[in-house]
């Protein structure tokens, strides 16, 4: 089961099982040959090119697993009806079950396994009928059997366990980075994770727009009030401003009291007008605190991010902007 960011491992073992796999059958077909087990040299031989090809595929990851997988279930059954080297061929049975749960995983490999069990079962039934191998005691598949069962259900618990391990590891990391980029008051983005944004978009030299917005006031809410009060003024805007966003723009705490918006696409004519939607929204949505309702407004300055305006000169313009709307009576938009 691939999940996360395990490819680029899960590349690289594929492609050793493929490197040992190629190896391994290599030598035994040499060992074969210079023996005249005429039998066996062939098998090894397109063994030994099946987990090669495999090597060569290891960006097709699902392929060369696949590939390398059933080419050693052909190569084991083989091994079992034939005796292989002095009937110690199955012997090497017992390096599938840890394969299969790596390529297949905990449920599918448990699926497969069962079928090889099977297979493997009417291999020595075979042998023994049409005498491919004759050397085999009459107790020797019943215990290669049963000691594959037992190697195969260890190797299960290692693989559900590692997976249930996984799992938590897994969403404990994606836990953690969801909560590196939120503001913990606003559940809102935060610097962070609006700068990779930023970064991200301006590489790929699109055009957008940037609105920073200050809450009006707000030291004098804090003290009037209280810090509570101002936490609530915070989450109201935060709510507010989310309702108000479409599909594909944001909003994050830039710090404090200031917000900023990325408006993927807008040019200066949208962002404007969207701007005054949040004013109006504002003017409709009085914060209820007791028995009054605290009206909030915000200071917003706004600037346009293009090719030729990077973030930075962007987001400063957008900050000299909200400075003038202040100095010019708050609650007003400077563009």
């Amino acid at each position: 089961m691939i999940s996360y960011s395990d490819m680029a491992e899960r590349k690289l073992i594929i492609r050793l099982f493929a490197a040992i796999g190629t190896v391994t059958t290599l030598c035994m077909a040499i060992i074969a040959l210079f023996n005249n087990q005429s039998t066996l040299v062939y098998p090894l031989l397109g063994s030994s090119a099946l987990f090669a090809s495999s090597f060569f595929l290891g960006d097709r990851v699902e392929i060369s697993s696949l590939i390398v997988l059933y080419t050693l279930y052909a190569l084991m059954i083989y091994l079992v009806l034939t005796g292989g080297s002095h009937g110690t061929g199955p012997i090497w049975v017992f390096i599938v079950s840890p394969v299969t749960f790596f390529v297949r995983g905990f449920k599918r490999g448990i699926i497969d396994l069962i079928i090889f069990v099977l297979c493997v079962t009417g291999a020595f039934y075979l042998s023994n009928y049409f005498k491919f191998y004759s050397g085999y005691s009459v107790y020797f598949p019943i215990r290669i059997i049963a000691s594959f069962i037992i190697v195969a259900l260890l190797s299960g618990f290692y693989e559900y366990f590692r997976q249930m391990y996984s799992h938590r590891l897994i969403e404990l990391v994606q836990k953690n980075e969801y909560l590196a980029t939120r503001d913990p008051l606003t559940n809102l983005p935060n610097r962070r994770y609006a700068m990779a944004e930023l970064e991200q978009f301006d590489a790929q030299q699109q055009t957008g727009s940037i609105i920073i917005a200050d809450v009006d006031n707000f030291k004098d809410i804090n003290d009037q009030y209280g810090h509570s009060v101002g936490d609530e003024v915070l989450k109201h805007l935060a709510d507010l401003f989310v309702a108000q966003l479409s599909e594909n723009d944001m909003v994050v705490r830039w710090g404090g009291e200031e917000f900023l918006f990325f408006l993927r696409h807008k040019n200066k004519q949208q962002a404007t007008q969207f701007a005054d939607d949040i004013h109006h929204a504002l003017s409709q949505n009085r914060l209820d605190i007791g028995v009054n309702q605290l009206a909030v407004t915000v200071s917003i300055g706004i600037s346009k991010l293009t090719t030729d305006v990077p973030i930075d000169k962007a987001m400063h313009k957008a900050d000299e902007l909200l400075y003038q709307a202040k100095k010019q009576g708050k609650n007003q938009t400077c563009v």
